[in-house]
């Protein structure tokens, strides 16, 4: 008897009512779940995780996330773990949905944990962040090869990914990642060949910095001093042994893009930018980061 195929939902809006930020409302349907509202550094800033207590994504399985960050308010969320993509023999998609809505004076960082894409699995993710252009938005993703204790580098069937970034219902940046790994040539498969497609890395992360501010700010993250010293981005990329640069989207907006040889070094890497960029843009200390 096969499996029933798992369509899990979550729907969250997070307000602020009279300073405090709390979860307004909230749909949820297994095997996706919410954390209770958690409240590590002050009631202005709600915590929570999204947590699979099944196993992870089966083969045509669709996963839908909603989150809304309404006017004012700040929500930090993080995933419990790693978001699993299970073999597809008959190459039929698991689905990954994310929409990400916050408006006018209202704050989001999210930080779900790492996508490991099972030998001959199918992943399609869709990821849509609507953004005020009076709002904040730390967001990142981070991609494994496969479970590398099994040897399964690269060994999945298709990883199908797409960010789309909208400023004031304005569509900024529009992101597609598709690796085939069976049809990419030989030459060109950095797995075998330092001069491949990931430049002989074998995990992939970007992290996304949307602020009204940003670019008053990003200076000390990007520049130098002099053409010999290395700027900040590059002694956090030599600290945890990445490849790490940052884009321009627009005057509010900023990509940086990682590649590294394990997940943690890139997570690692992300965690101190984002701790920077929470004390230059928000004048915050450091988030209390919890992983397990």
């Amino acid at each position: 008897m096969l499996a029933k195929l798992k369509q899990g939902i979550v729907q969250a809006e997070v307000a602020a009512i009279n300073g405090r930020s709390v979860l307004s409302s909230l749909r949820q349907r297994m095997p996706l779940r919410v954390s209770s509202p958690l409240y590590p550094v002050s009631e202005q800033t709600v915590s929570f995780f999204i947590m699979n207590p099944a196993a992870g994504l089966l083969q045509g399985d669709q996963h839908s996330i909603y989150v809304r960050v309404k006017e004012n308010a700040q929500a930090v969320i993080m995933g419990q773990g790693a978001t699993k993509v299970f073999r597809s023999p008959k190459r039929n998609f698991s689905k990954q949905f994310t929409t990400i809505c916050v408006e006018a004076g209202a704050r989001l960082e999210y930080m779900p944990e790492v996508i490991i894409p099972f030998a001959e699995s199918c992943l399609l993710s869709r990821t849509n962040i609507l953004v005020s252009s009076q709002a904040s938005v730390l967001f990142w993703e981070i991609n494994a090869p496969g479970r590398s204790a099994r040897q399964e580098r690269f060994a999945y069937s298709k990883l199908d990914q797409q960010t789309n970034i909208y400023i004031d219902r304005e569509l900024i940046f529009s992101d597609r990642f598709v690796l085939e790994p069976s049809i990419v040539p030989i030459e060109l498969q950095s797995w075998n060949n330092p001069l491949g497609l990931v430049h002989d890395y074998t995990h992939t992360g970007t992290f996304w910095v949307i602020n009204p501010n940003v670019k008053q700010e990003i200076g000390y993250v990007l520049q130098r001093n002099t053409e010999v010293e290395e700027g900040y981005l590059e002694k956090i990329a030599n600290k945890y042994g990445v490849l790490l640069a940052g884009t321009k989207l627009t005057k509010e907006a900023y990509c940086f893009r990682a590649l590294g040889r394990n997940a943690d070094n890139i997570q690692e890497a992300f965690k101190e930018l984002w701790q920077v960029f929470r004390k230059r843009l928000f004048n915050e200390a450091a988030w209390p980061w919890r992983k397990y």
